[in-house]
């Protein structure tokens, strides 16, 4: 546990290190592609979260509801959330191509050369768009059933340390796939980054934190998080 997420954080400070290897104009096209997500996404929550809170309001059949401002919170947050892990999900998607050749080119520069499948546009499209699409469903149901808990006095606590771990756990996995896609089946996969649960959760947990920095985090989590995890693999012989 401590020796999985230890090693992760170590990594990413040095994946900092990777900035001057060429690699300049994919941070930049990630950057860019990711604050661009932010912005589209944020304006449309932004708009969608006041509709959803009204109209969930007028379809309940509880007077109080229509007339409680603490309903209206609580389900505008729940509508924001919500949106909040599309945004994630919608940026790793897009930006996975990228990314996977971000990591294709990190394994090269630390191996000599890269192992497992090549890069393909089709098939990291594909893989991606498979990864997420489970990873967003389970993600979204543990959410809600934890977000319900956080209301219930004595174990609120507790469930929203879940819900983080639980939103840093699916994010770490994403990242960490832009690596294990050339190496591993998608059921190697998910067994294999629950072998490595906590280093997922770590990673997981620094791409969460910076993409509430404005601008410079989201920029950046992205690109530094996935040299970060192609690290964690291949300086090591845990994939094997």
């Amino acid at each position: 546990m401590f020796l999985q997420i230890i090693k992760m954080f170590l990594l990413f400070i040095k994946s900092f290190g990777d900035f001057r290897t060429g690699g300049m104009k994919y941070l930049l096209y990630t950057g860019l592609i990711a604050f661009g997500v932010l912005v589209l996404m944020g304006v449309g929550i932004w708009k969608f979260s006041t509709i959803a809170g009204t109209w969930v309001a007028s379809v309940i059949p509880w007077e109080w509801a229509q007339q409680s401002i603490l309903f209206s919170f609580v389900v505008g947050f729940g509508v924001i959330f919500l949106c909040w892990i599309l945004i994630k999900y919608i940026m790793l998607i897009l930006l996975g191509p990228l990314l996977s050749i971000v990591s294709e080119k990190i394994e090269v520069k630390l191996k000599g050369h890269a192992e497992g499948k090549g890069f393909s546009l089709v098939g990291s499209t594909a893989r991606t768009l498979r990864v997420n699409s489970r990873n967003i469903l389970r993600e979204i149901v543990m959410s809600l059933l934890l977000l319900l808990l956080s209301f219930i006095p004595g174990i609120n606590f507790l469930a929203i340390i879940l819900l983080f771990l639980v939103q840093a756990y699916f994010a770490g996995f994403g990242v960490m796939d832009f690596y294990l896609e050339r190496h591993f089946t998608f059921k190697e996969t998910v067994s294999k980054v629950y072998q490595h649960k906590w280093a997922a959760i770590a990673i997981g947990s620094i791409f969460t934190v910076l993409m509430f920095i404005p601008i410079l985090g989201v920029a950046i989590a992205p690109y530094f998080t996935t040299i970060a995890a192609t690290r964690y693999f291949t300086e090591s012989d845990l994939i094997k």
